[in-house]
């Protein structure tokens, strides 16, 4: 009910927004003249001082422009920022933090605000986001990397995670993460819960869900092309701020008019205090692990003691020098962190239990361009990216009788270097063409052993390392003009690890019918080498939160996938309105039942492949201050294994209904959002037999003819946000955030998995009974935030 008068209040809201509309006309035109001209098209007044627009020229055109939609134009291309009073007068200051290489951007865009403020749809049909530009989101006080994804139609997580993105049903091992060129290999903090990536010091996240440009390889799914400022600035600048779950500063500094070095950190501050927002995530996270743990004492009034410790940090530096206007030189490096360990003990029994996890990925970057013509610009860059896993876990029960250890090791070392160049024959047709080289080396060790009474009974090791050199020729042709899009390409791969050839074709056009109305297409070829497979030898002790490990193609149990999507739709964009309707077909082949997670239902690799079915929608209405949009997404997605049924049946990630509805309105400093979510629930495997055998050890066989054929509960949530905007002074800024997950508190079952809990019957005897796990998701989750920028 309470969810019904919100949404009614809504709507009321929105039937009474209205202003005057006006043609404007602007080429090149002083700004001086443009503010006079609009006061008296608007009946306003602005307040400034003449000093901050000297030199600076306008140009726009629109029919039935409104004043809202006129000042956040001349925001995006000049450093101004209009500061309203009241609804006649405004005051307007100078933005020390604008990039004119963000307003470049928008010549690449076809759809300004797609979604919401500083999110635009580019003409090759990706999404641009632009974190300084972005209003804020539902449940969030900060523009999240990874979180603030999820908005954007077929986009999903089903796991509740911000680094869990799911793009068109493919999984997010199958997606192409770069952070200044730099691949990623692990891309969360706090086991996904927080993205790995300090948006202050993004300028620009690229989101390619079909039509990918040829220039992308290795991967089957979509592109997150994550990129930092190169901004030189004029003097010092920075910021910092803390939230409930950790602290960041972020610090530029111009060592001369052509260089800049910057340097951000991030680190949490649980392991020195426990915030309620950090208990509230670590419940989320760690609640099978520590249920699981607890359902093993017989004695339910037994003590035991628990402690879980987790800490992350990140850290990024970059170094920018620009001998002139055509030639700029860049060097990033960026390090993430993260470490856990957990102590359980039961001291009547004498049990100890002890895991420690640490998650390492580092990456460095050089990135040289130069125009050298009007028609050609170069680009030479490299990278290098490591990944480091390492978990350790030792069981003890009754003081060293018997002794239970396990350790996994999971590496990956990646390095590469490209050349390309655009040659532009006109201001329509464009020619990108170029070469890469990446050497990936992966390597993982499994290792479980028993001693009993001192002496080793039972010991495992199993290991693999290998290397994989591609090398990928590529070109592009993209056209535009008032009525065409195209960006047509192939892409030509050598992997060496399976001495194979592979082609990739790409094509995205669109073809405006009107000046409303525009058709659009895709179809995309991809492969991908690496695999995450599932491991059950470690997780099988308890620790079931990084079970999944990197791991190199070799054409065996581990094939080579390759993905075809194609894809159509219809964009309406008029008087405010945005309608985009697309539906897309996605076949994958090369997949196995362990990189899927359905080895718990066969001992052995099956070869397998899935497809994808589904629909995506969005419809934005903008009112004034006021903006409103719907994300509708249908998605049928199904896999088949050899061994597994031999036919097709519901992914574990398939969500087939996901619909969202957000609002956003600002109102002078003040920034408010409120969205809901509703999607069915996660797919699941019932239990088809339990029993103990002779040796008292309990069984659990899952119903492997019907895997996935059940559905947990419909998921809904409703989250808001809002922050404050204010000045301390001319140069120093400030901003305070509050935000509420799940306001009201609805218990959503993200899986269900089963497990066997040892009782004791009226006989006094030991017998095993099966329970449902099911992991929820997060409850009522208030965060706040307070940021200052200078």
């Amino acid at each position: 009910m309470k969810i019904k008068l919100s949404i009614l209040f809504i709507c009321l809201a929105m039937s009474i927004f209205s202003q005057e509309k006006v043609d404007i006309s602007f080429v090149d035109v002083p700004l001086l003249d443009v503010l006079k001209e609009t006061e008296t098209n608007f009946g306003v007044k602005f307040s400034f001082n003449t000093e901050i627009i000297q030199g600076k020229n306008f140009s726009f055109k629109k029919e039935k422009c409104e004043l809202v939609y006129l000042i956040g134009e001349i925001e995006r291309q000049t450093p101004l920022v209009f500061n309203q009073i009241n609804k006649r007068y405004y005051y307007i200051t100078k933005d020390s933090d604008f990039d004119t290489n963000e307003y470049n951007l928008l010549k690449e865009v076809l759809v300004t605000n797609y979604i919401t403020s500083g999110i635009n749809k580019k003409r090759n049909g990706a999404i641009s986001i632009l974190p300084k530009q972005l209003g804020v989101l539902p449940g969030l006080t900060e523009p999240d990397v990874l979180e603030s994804l999820k908005i954007i139609p077929g986009v999903q997580s089903p796991n509740e995670t911000a680094a869990g993105i799911y793009i068109r049903g493919g999984t997010p091992n199958q997606n192409l993460i770069l952070w200044d060129g730099i691949k990623m290999y692990y891309s969360g903090h706090f086991f996904g819960m927080i993205s790995a990536f300090n948006p202050y010091t993004t300028k620009e996240i690229t989101l390619s869900k079909s039509g990918t440009g040829a220039r992308y390889g290795n991967r089957v799914s979509g592109v997150i092309d994550i990129k930092t400022t190169e901004k030189i600035p004029e003097k010092i600048t920075g910021n910092f701020g803390l939230n409930m779950t950790h602290a960041d500063a972020l610090l530029t500094v111009p060592l001369s008019k052509k260089t800049a070095l910057s340097f951000s950190a991030r680190r949490s501050f649980s392991d020195i205090l426990k915030t309620f927002t950090f208990n509230k995530i670590s419940m989320r996270v760690f609640q099978t692990f520590d249920n699981n743990q607890e359902n093993q004492i017989i004695d339910k009034n037994i003590k035991f003691n628990r402690d879980n410790k987790f800490k992350f940090l990140d850290y990024t530096t970059k170094f920018v020098y620009k001998p002139n206007e055509n030639e700029s030189l860049s060097l990033s490096f960026l390090h993430t962190k993260n470490k856990m360990f957990n102590n359980f003990a039961i001291p009547f029994y004498k049990d100890k239990y002890n895991d420690e996890l640490d998650i390492d990925n580092t990456g460095a970057s050089i990135n040289w361009k130069k125009q050298s013509t009007e028609k050609k610009t170069h680009n030479i860059k490299s990278y290098f990216s490591s990944f480091h896993l390492h978990y350790k876990g030792n069981y003890n029960y009754i003081d060293d009788y018997l002794i239970l250890s396990s350790a996994k090791s999971n590496s990956l070392t990646d390095f590469g270097i490209s050349y390309n160049m655009n040659y532009s024959f006109n201001d329509r047709t464009d020619l990108f063409w170029g070469y890469d080289f990446t050497s990936t080396k992966a390597a993982y060790e499994l290792k479980y052993s028993i001693d009993l009474e001192g002496e080793n009974r039972y010991s495992l090791l199993q290991e693999d390392k290998a290397t994989n050199n591609t090398h990928s020729v590529f070109a592009e042709y993209l056209y535009d003009n008032d009525n065409w899009n195209i960006n047509s390409g192939i892409r030509f791969n050598y992997f060496s690890k399976i001495n194979k050839f592979v082609l990739e074709p790409r094509l995205y056009f669109e073809k405006r019918l009107t000046s409303s109305l525009s058709v659009k297409a895709s179809f995309e070829q991809k492969h991908q080498t690496l695999s995450q497979i599932v491991e059950f030898l470690t997780s099988s002790l308890g620790f079931d939160l990084e079970n999944q490990i990197w791991a190199q193609v070799n054409n065996d149990d581990i094939p080579l996938q390759k993905s075809l999507q194609v894809s159509s739709g219809i964009l309406f964009n008029k008087n405010n309105w945005k309608i985009d309707i697309e539906p897309y077909y996605k076949k994958v082949s090369g997949m196995t039942s362990q990189t899927s997670g359905y080895n718990d239902q066969t001992d052995d690799f099956s070869n397998g492949e899935g497809k994808v079915f589904g629909i995506d929608m969005l419809v934005n209405k903008k009112f004034n201050n006021y903006r409103t949009w719907i994300n509708y997404s249908y998605t049928k997605n199904s896999f088949k294994f050899l061994d597994l049924e031999n036919k097709y049946f519901p992914a574990n990630h398939d969500i087939t209904n996901y619909f969202s509805w957000s609002h956003a309105y600002k109102l002078n400093n003040y920034e408010f959002s409120l969205g809901w979510i509703y999607r069915t629930g996660n797919p699941y495997t019932a239990v088809k037999e339990f029993y103990t055998d002779e040796d008292g050890t309990p069984h659990i066989n899952l119903d492997s003819d019907n895997i996935n054929a059940l559905r947990l509960p419909n998921y809904s949530r409703l989250d808001a946000s809002m922050t404050y905007s204010f000045n301390f002074s001319e140069k120093w800024k400030g901003k305070l955030g509050f935000s509420l997950l799940n306001i009201f508190n609805k218990k959503n079952i993200l899986s269900r998995t089963y497990s066997s809990i040892p009782i004791r019957n009226s006989n006094d005897e030991i017998e095993y009974q099966l329970k449902e796990a099911d992991k929820m998701s997060l409850g009522v989750t208030p965060n706040f935030v307070f940021r200052v920028s200078f």
